[in-house]
Formats: structure tokens, C-alpha cells, sequence
């Protein structure tokens, strides 16, 4: 059984594995896009045009593909100073409940995207160089986000159901 399986249940770590090698696809596609625009302006002086905004809307996304799994497998940087010498079912206790608040606030900050992307929308905002709408971008970020709140609030609440 896989860490984000054993860790964030079967179901969230499917998907989690499945966004993250989504995300990393996406990192690729960046890399062609970058390396081809690069090579462009080494032979003809001109790279494809708003590259650099494609970018940034592409590594935004990736980032948000690859946080849930990140999450699922406890791959975030923990500081635990003053827990280290705490009985560990007292540390896994604490540990849920920093998960399930930050599950919260995740949910929060995915809802205030949501605003944002809707915002955008009837803004009809768009890249500066290029005339592509920016909206859709933030809205599939503020859906990863809500997803990185399931998962958050889902490995809080299985550590606690394991310390009971």
C-alpha cells in the first residue's frame, strides 16, 4: 500500500497520486514550452509570444496539482520543538487537529479564489500580452484547493480515529 493510500485513505490517495502526475505533466510542458522559446530566440530572435504568462498560469496550477499529495504522504515541513518528548498519541492527537484546521482554512482560502475567479470572469480580465482570460485558471486552482481541504480535514480525521 502506497503512503497517500496507507495515510489519506485509497480514494483520496488516487486522486492525489493522479493531480500530482498531472501536475508533473504540466511541469514538463512548461520545460518544452520554455526550451522552445529559448531555442526560437537563439535562431530567429523572436521566442512565442506571451511565453512567459503561459508559464506562470501553468506553474500555478502545477503547484495546486501537486499540494494534496504532498499532504497526503505528511510531506509538509513539521516543527515539533516542543512535542518531541510528549507521548505520541498526545502528538498524533495534535497532529489531527493542526490537519483539520488547515483543512479549514484551506476551504477558506479556495472560497475566496473562487470569488476571485468569478471576479475575473465578469471583469473579462486576460493575460497582458496575450488575450486569454485568466478566470479559468484560478477557478481550477481554487477547485485544487478544496481538494487539498478534503484531504487535509480526511488525514486529520483518520489519525484521530488511529489514536483513539
Amino acid at each position: 500500500m502506497s503512503p497517500e493510500d496507507r495515510i489519506a485513505g485509497p480514494r483520496i490517495g488516487s486522486i492525489a497520486r493522479a493531480l500530482a502526475l498531472g501536475g508533473g505533466a504540466i511541469l514538463l510542458g512548461i520545460s518544452a514550452l520554455v526550451t522552445t522559446s529559448v531555442g526560437l530566440r537563439a535562431v530567429t530572435g523572436s521566442g512565442i509570444n506571451g511565453d512567459f504568462e503561459i508559464v506562470q498560469l501553468a506553474a500555478a496550477i502545477a503547484a495546486f496539482c501537486l499540494f494534496p499529495l504532498c499532504f497526503s504522504v505528511r510531506g509538509n515541513i513539521i516543527v515539533d520543538t516542543f512535542t518531541t518528548r510528549l507521548p505520541k498519541p498526545f502528538c498524533d492527537a495534535l497532529d489531527a487537529l493542526w490537519d483539520v484546521l488547515f483543512g479549514a482554512l484551506a476551504l477558506v482560502i479556495s472560497w475566496r479564489m473562487a470569488i476571485g475567479a468569478w471576479d475575473q470572469f465578469t471583469n473579462r480580465t486576460t493575460l497582458q500580452v496575450l488575450p486569454v482570460p485568466t478566470w479559468w485558471a484560478v477557478a481550477a486552482c481554487a477547485a485544487l484547493m478544496a481538494f487539498l481541504a478534503v484531504a487535509a480535514v480526511t488525514v486529520g480525521l483518520r489519525v484521530l480515529k488511529r489514536t483513539s
